[in-house]
């Protein structure tokens, strides 16, 4: 190749190189601009967000002061006020504190006179706003700026006065420095009008337009813009030129005065690196491969700084410094495959904290979640791991070989945060509750987490040991629960509750002596619904007590059809739930619907189960009485299940008892069971009641409860529970 071709080749590959490398600055130039427009953004957001919690946090003291004022209203002790003040002024570090009063009365934490025409501005604006704060404005005392913060004064809901607060600007000073990277920026706080309220440093400019107006935009309409948009309180962005310095401009708009925070950043650390690739872009002709890597790494490097500012926003718990529940979901697989001999997922729940917010504040609350968030990491193993998800629960990735170290582990935490956490010296008593999910399957972490929450709610509902490993039944059930609780109204209204008759049979004769009525539910989804499925759950939202009355109407309405019809009746017992024991409507209500058919009394018995009367034998004295009195018969049901048998019957008479049917379960190779039956009936004769016996099944049973002078015997081996056509062929 000649020297000229190459002169050539070598001038155009110059060229092409050098446009390439100009494109390429730009490119760089403009990722690494919109990088920093985006820490800009987000600092300035932070920033503001910080200032906002600041002044409302100054405002809320002040706010605090202003209620213990006026409660002392009017002030006796005058001397005691201003000491008062002047401690508060101490404590809070303001420049000054005072009281204001409608009748010109001062008293202020400094003894220096205060100027009539500012007193005035501020006694003004506060009796017209009530809660007050003021523009940037010179200190009375020694002429430099300051905010007032002020809260109007009550008594007897007539106002009194105002309670003022000098706020020196230096305690906001370092909130609006603004360090971004290797630059440091600032941060001010400005009016509608553009004029400086409060600013991180000296500024050489009191009103950010009239400062603008000097600087060189690209687009002046986008100077405009800003400008109205600062008015307007929105969200706003600015890249000028000012002082020969390329400038990022970032507005924000913050909750008070209508006021805004602009945060400033100059753009020199942009376009010295985008200088710095330019040249080693030059290199690329001998050393491209070099450079590339060297570049490659050097954006990884830079992502990687941004990634990590961005990290701490986005996965950390700013109060207690541990994760959030992003980060854990993010980290659970690593951890939990760590832990290849066993794992568990674990809720934790301090009970009733809203009350500790309400009693101590809302600060003496969060030191206590963040003593916790401390116990719980002083107690994790190496390998585990916690986060803290919402206001006060933990979750907790723990290794679990054994269920019964895990759960010593969780008492000892829960042990350890009733004994630590504490208020004004008083031990505040910390209830936890823990939910445990044991890791068995390979499901996704939010499910995991669900069945924890499951575990969770049945652990807030023990007494004690308030610690609750999952299990499927709890997910079943509450499936089943929500069914249920779903279509229980247009049941009842559309009478899919029926009620069945088991026969009693006289033990003698062989004779039907009565019947016990029992519910049945036929859905149309589910067919038939056992009793224990839906009993248990109307019990606790009180359905029960709608359900009971109308199982009663439907047996006396029964009864009457079948009396009209020259039918032989016999009594039939209906079961009621302790739900109505603390209803004083309840005997009234059985005495209203049986009397609306004009039954006989005596042909209804009322069933209440021992359990029932345990919980409070007074007042299940009060309603045996009254149904005695009103001529109804009542049973006790479920005999022997409970731990004080003898003592109910000592305080209680019942007309008829009905031995639990675990008495007869097992009984042909337990010789004591037959010796405790016998002895049982006899003791029930003694005292002149009915024995029943439910739950018999074979001919053995019968003649045994026969042989030792049982009254009546229900069961299978006389009949199942009939449906009202099959039992009114029994009345024969």
């Amino acid at each position: 190749m000649s020297f000229r071709v190459f002169l050539v080749w070598f001038l155009l590959g110059a060229c092409l190189l050098a446009a390439g490398v100009v494109c390429y600055w730009q490119y760089v130039g403009n990722i690494l601009e919109r990088e920093v427009r985006v820490q800009v953004e987000v600092a300035g957001r932070d920033t503001a967000e910080d200032f906002n919690r600041a002044v409302s946090w100054d405002q809320q003291v002040v706010n605090t002061i202003a209620i213990t004022v006026q409660s002392e209203y009017p002030w006796k002790d005058k001397p005691g006020l201003v000491k008062f003040l002047q401690l508060q002024t101490k404590y809070n570090h303001f420049k000054n504190l005072g009281v204001i009063t409608l009748d010109g009365q001062i008293f202020s934490s400094q003894e220096k006179s205060l100027d009539p025409k500012w007193v005035q501005y501020i006694l003004g604006n506060t009796l017209e706003k009530e809660i007050f704060l003021s523009d940037r404005q010179p200190d009375p005392e020694d002429g430099n700026s300051v905010l007032v913060a002020a809260a109007i004064l009550h008594s007897q809901q007539e106002p009194i006065g105002a309670l003022f607060a000098v706020l020196p600007l230096e305690r906001y000073q370092t909130i609006l420095e603004l360090p971004i990277g290797s630059e440091t920026g600032f941060a001010f706080v400005v009016d509608e009008k553009g004029d400086v309220e409060v600013s991180g440093q000296k500024l050489s400019f009191d009103n950010i337009f009239t400062a603008l107006r000097n600087a060189q935009f690209t687009d002046l309409n986008r100077f405009r813009l800003f400008q109205q948009e600062v008015e307007n309180g929105q969200v706003s962005f600015l890249r000028y030129n000012f002082e020969n310095q390329r400038r990022f401009a970032y507005g924000y708009p913050l909750s008070m005065n209508r006021w805004y925070l602009v945060s400033v950043l100059p753009t020199a650390a942009v376009e010295r690196q985008a200088r710095m690739l330019t040249w080693v872009s030059l290199g690329l002709f001998i050393f491209i491969f070099f450079i590339f890597f060297l570049l490659a790494g050097y954006l990884l490097r830079l992502r990687a700084y941004n990634n990590q500012r961005l990290f701490t926003t986005a996965f950390v718990d700013t109060l207690t410094g541990a994760d959030n529940l992003a980060r854990m979901n993010q980290i659970f697989p690593d951890y939990l495959e760590e832990m290849p001999e066993g794992a568990a997922l674990a809720i934790f729940d301090i009970t009733k904290f809203k009350v500790i917010n309400d009693l101590y504040g809302y600060e003496r609350g969060n030191q206590v979640l963040q003593r916790v968030a401390d116990i719980i990491r002083e107690n994790l193993a190496e390998g585990e791991t916690f986060c803290r998800s919402t206001a006060d629960n933990f979750v907790l990735l723990l290794k679990c070989e054994e269920r019964s170290k895990l759960r010593s582990r969780l008492n000892k935490i829960a042990t350890q945060i009733r004994r630590d956490c504490t208020a004004n010296d008083a031990c505040l008593m910390v209830d936890s509750a823990f939910g445990v999910y044991e890791i068995t399957e390979d499901i996704p972490f939010f499910i995991m987490l669900d069945r924890a929450h499951l575990a969770l709610e049945y652990a807030k509902n023990q007494s004690g040991d308030k610690i609750q490993f999952y299990d499927e039944k709890y997910r079943r059930q509450i499936v089943s629960e929500r069914r249920i609780e779903n279509s229980m109204e247009l049941a009842l209204e559309q009478e899919a509750f029926s009620v069945f008759f088991q026969p009693k049979c006289d033990l003698k004769t062989g004779k039907i002596r009565g019947a016990e009525a029992l519910v049945r539910w036929k859905d149309d989804e589910r067919g038939l619904v056992r009793p224990d499925e839906f009993i248990p759950l109307f019990e606790r939202n009180r359905f029960i007590l709608r359900l009971d009355m109308f199982i009663l109407e439907r047996v006396v309405q029964r009864l009457a059809k079948w009396e009209q019809e020259g039918k032989k009746l016999v009594p039939v017992s209906v079961n009621f739930s302790r739900q109505h024991l603390n209803d004083s409507r309840y005997i009234p209500q059985i005495t209203r619907v049986v009397d609306k058919y004009r039954l006989p009394h005596d042909l209804i018995e009322v069933e209440l189960t021992e359990n029932m009367i345990l919980d409070n034998i007074k007042l299940a004295q009060n309603v045996v009485r009254g149904l005695h009195n009103k001529g109804f018969s009542v049973s006790m049901d479920d005999f022997g299940s409970g731990y004080s048998s003898l003592n109910v019957l000592k305080n209680l008479q019942f007309d008829s008892i009905k031995l639990d049917k675990e008495f007869l379960a097992g009984f042909n190779s337990n010789e004591n069971a037959k010796q405790v039956i016998k002895g049982t009936v006899e003791m029930l004769k003694s005292l002149k009641m009915l024995v029943i016996a439910e739950g018999v099944e074979t001919e053995e049973q019968v003649q045994f409860l026969r042989d030792i002078g049982c009254d009546v015997a229900q069961g299978y081996f006389y009949a199942k529970p009939l449906a009202e056509e099959n039992f009114k062929g029994w009345l024969h």
